[in-house]
């Protein structure tokens, strides 16, 4: 018999199917939180194998990793399962793992906050707003393990574009490097590795220094890599030959992020330069499984940071407005664009 094919479903039951999407991150938050991922690293096991590993039902596990089967995240071959290439990121020791992303998107916070969507929609308040009246980042601090979560996951989603970044941009000309709302600095550290003779600052809010120390003295880049704290809606460090944002101006609004641009003008010279990293939205959105997560992604702006992901042009008219002249767009390997821009 052969298999349905997704134009073969009823069109109800393919509705019915987006509806129940809920399932899907939760399976994966569930899976990962208990350690099938890593449990799986070695190979293929059975469903028996790994409830005795992590002390669950051995009938539950099976249901749970049938799930990661549709999900395209385990294989079965004879009642004994095993990851697909896809399922491997979910392993705490994989190169550019998504556990911590994972274990974010199953968080009780991030739960309650998609279930005030309408609430948002109405009254253009952020779910943070809405339930506590604070702002997503003070809303975030109130959960410590959520907040070293999500910070984790930020240093593992920066990786992979922190390599194509310095594989693709020319830094040859920049000494030193500021990265505005940096976390703990994973974009800095393949830059960094590349050119020897730069120096770098990741500037962000003090519960971030820690990490950024660690992830330096890990990385072999103590005293090139330095933390600096402070407000970028306020000012940011001067001096420096480039001034590097990532993913930081889709979580505000415009005027917002027009402070943040401002700062950065204000403390660069006529010779420095801005660098904006960031997903560019499509003019015109299909369906497409980078404008889904696009889509995605803006929706989520919308209500847990009150920010949006912007086109190509709608960046550079934000830029601009900042006082600056785009000089050149280059597109990453990785799906981002830099916008390099100067003061005008």
């Amino acid at each position: 018999m052969t298999a349905p094919t997704q134009d073969s479903v009823p069109i109800p039951l393919r509705l019915s199917h987006l509806i129940m999407g809920a399932w899907r991150p939760q399976v994966i938050h569930v899976a990962t939180a208990l350690g099938l991922p890593d449990q799986l690293a070695a190979g293929r096991r059975r469903p028996e194998e790994l409830a005795a590993a992590i002390d669950i039902p051995a009938t539950t596990v099976h249901r749970l990793l049938r799930a990661l089967v549709a999900l395209e995240l385990c294989v079965e071959n004879d009642g004994a399962f095993e990851l697909t290439p896809m399922g491997d990121y979910l392993r705490a020791d994989a190169p550019d793992s998504m556990r911590n992303w994972a274990l974010l998107w199953g968080r009780p916070s991030i739960w309650t906050g998609w279930g005030r969507l309408l609430d948002a929609v109405k009254t253009g308040q952020t779910a943070p707003a809405l339930l506590s009246g604070k702002g997503t980042f003070e809303w975030m601090a109130e959960d410590p393990e959520g907040h070293a979560i999500f910070n984790a996951s930020m240093a593992e989603l920066t990786r992979r574009h922190a390599r194509a970044v310095a594989a693709t941009y020319d830094f040859s000309a920049v000494r030193s490097i500021v990265d505005v709302g940096g976390g703990h600095g994973a974009l800095l550290v393949p830059i960094l590795a590349k050119h020897p003779e730069m120096r770098g600052r990741v500037y962000d809010l003090p519960h971030c220094r820690e990490g950024a120390a660690q992830l330096a003295a890990k990385e072999g880049l103590t005293g090139r890599l330095e933390f600096v704290s402070g407000d970028f809606f306020q000012s940011v460090p001067a001096g420096a030959d480039a001034y590097i944002i990532k993913s930081v101006i889709h979580d505000w609004n415009d005027e917002r992020s027009l402070a943040i641009l401002k700062s950065c003008r204000a403390a660069m010279s006529d010779t420095s330069r801005l660098l904006l990293l960031e997903p560019h939205a499509p003019e015109h959105v299909g369906t497409g499984p980078w404008d889904a997560m696009l889509i995605a992604s803006d929706i989520n702006m919308l209500l847990m940071t009150g920010g949006c992901e912007r086109t190509e042009r709608e960046y550079r008219e934000l830029v601009e407005s900042a006082g600056f002249r785009v000089t050149n767009v280059v597109p990453t390997p990785a799906g981002m664009k830099i916008i390099e821009a100067r003061k005008a």
